[in-house]
């Protein structure tokens, strides 16, 4: 009875239009906290009660033809083939009714594709479970996944009732910030398979396709937590890829981005630690990023993913286990772009002495450091662009086979490898007017930004911006032949400061 209660408050909630109201059963769309969020709701609801509004007239012609022209009252059926001006009415209605509502309901989405003159830009990047984040203004750069508390409570035989766990299954360790009132541009990509990047209260969802760029944007209005989850079925552990964005107030969001490029440019610590401290510490490592594939015991999933106990590459040369963590194989993710020299030390030693393993080895941070790619911090990059003078001259055969690597780096994701773009969204390299045309032009836009593209001045030194501009002069179909300098580049972003 309470369920049918509440199924009925549901119903009078949808009829009032009050979709927002937290009943437990609430049968409408939610507002959301942006504009475009509200126009859904707003046009949906017009929708809505254009489609009840058909509903009772046809039906309420009907049932009175019905009722009023039965039999039992001496009426009988006309006998007539077809009515030309019946025909033309509701011809003309129904073709009238259908522009009406195309009107708004184009308007809406051409709102919900319009990325032009966003503020900032979002790098969205889904991977088997969890979500990759960049920040192409700023350089901040992590991975979020399942909190531990809900990702302990979700094992089997865990003991943990679930509902101890606030949030369950809808937090994340390191959330997306945002500052509210800008208008936030996100391309979305994904590593692996299909993923759908979901949070209700913007008012969208967006596909994350492996070797495809999919664009949506956002502009949150009012501060708060808003909580969302992968919506493709993207793998056994689809269920715990959640998605948590936290929108700040910008004061609050430039001291959020201070302290993690602060803490970016620190980074984590590398310093020896002992065997039980590498054990412990990637018994929760392991948790967090094996244990989908190959179970919290190790015994893996036979015919998918292998198991730990008494695997030859477990319990073989440690050097070789690294290797394949750090740059994956297969189905196997490349971790040493996820994981810190710390957490893959900690993982490492753990798998090869727990789990049912005893070989009794180990391997430190500082190892590990040494395999990973040395790449500076966002703010240490900044601050070695301002103090740091340009090499020297470089003959354009350097800058171009330097500029490929800042090209795919930088570049590639938006305008194709080979330079073809995304017809309509994201225009070719290749014959490119701006890129075949005056170089001073092209150097202006790239340092400046317009649109979609962010300002490269602030996120490239010189020489790297130098090489990208002679790469797609003279490579990507393109043979202008001219080149440009370091230290012609150091100048006009001494001239921006």
């Amino acid at each position: 009875m309470k369920k049918i209660k509440q199924l009925f408050a549901g119903l009078i909630l949808m009829a009032l239009g009050q979709g927002t109201a937290q009943a437990e059963y609430t049968l409408n769309l939610m507002k959301g906290v942006t504009k475009v969020s509200n126009d859904v709701y707003d046009l949906h609801m017009l929708i809505l009660w254009i489609c009840v509004f058909i509903g009772i007239g046809v039906f309420g012609a009907m049932f009175y033809s019905i009722y009023h022209h039965r039999k039992s009252k001496g009426h009988k059926a006309e006998q007539f083939h077809e009515n030309t001006t019946v025909e033309i009415i509701w011809t003309i209605i129904p073709t009238l009714i259908l522009i009406g509502m195309a009107i708004p309901a184009t308007k809406t989405m051409m709102e919900l594709d319009n990325v032009q003159e966003s503020e900032m830009s979002i790098k969205v990047t889904g991977w088997q479970w969890k979500w990759e984040y960049e920040y192409l203004d700023n350089g901040i750069h992590f991975f979020s996944s399942l909190d531990e508390a809900s990702n302990k409570a979700r094992q089997m035989d865990s003991g943990i009732d679930p509902r101890t766990v606030p949030h369950y299954l809808l937090n994340v360790d390191k959330p997306l910030v945002v500052p509210v009132k800008k208008k936030i541009r996100f391309v979305f990509t994904a590593a692996d398979v299909i993923h759908s990047w979901w949070v209700p209260d913007l008012g969208w969802k967006k596909d994350a396709n492996p070797g495809f760029i999919n664009e949506a944007w956002t502009s949150v209005e009012k501060p708060g937590t808003y909580r969302g989850q992968c919506t493709e079925l993207c793998g056994k552990d689809h269920g715990f890829m959640p998605i948590v964005v936290i929108a700040m107030e910008q004061a609050d969001y430039d001291a959020w981005v201070k302290k993690t490029q602060d803490e970016t440019a620190k980074g984590a610590s590398v310093e020896d630690q002992s065997h039980d401290e590498l054990v412990a510490q990637g018994a929760s490592v392991y948790a967090k990023n094996c244990a989908s594939c190959h179970m919290a015991s190790g015994e893996g999933v036979p015919g998918t993913f292998p198991a730990m106990k008494a695997s030859p590459v477990v319990t073989g040369d440690i050097n070789a286990q690294t290797n394949l963590i750090l740059n994956g194989k297969g189905m196997m993710p490349a971790f040493g772009k996820m994981l810190n020299a710390a957490e893959l030390a900690q993982v490492i030693t753990y798998t090869r002495n727990a789990l049912g393993n005893s070989v009794g080895d180990e391997i430190q941070p500082k190892a590990i450091q040494a395999l990973l790619p040395q790449t500076a911090a966002p703010a240490a990059k900044a601050e070695s662009k301002k103090k740091t003078e340009p090499s020297a001259s470089l003959s354009k055969d350097e800058l171009i086979s330097k500029g490929e690597a800042v090209y795919v780096k930088n570049c590639a994701s938006c305008h194709m490898s080979d330079g073809a773009g995304m017809p309509g969204t994201f225009p070719a390299i290749t014959g490119s007017s701006v890129v075949t045309g005056d170089i001073n032009s092209q150097v202006k836009l790239m340092l400046d930004g317009k649109g979609m593209m962010p300002a490269f001045g602030s996120m490239l030194d010189a020489e790297d911006f130098a090489a990208v501009v002679t790469y797609t002069r003279n490579a990507l179909g393109n043979s202008v032949g001219d080149s440009i300098q370091p230290s012609a580049i150091q100048t006009l972003q001494s001239a921006n400061e």
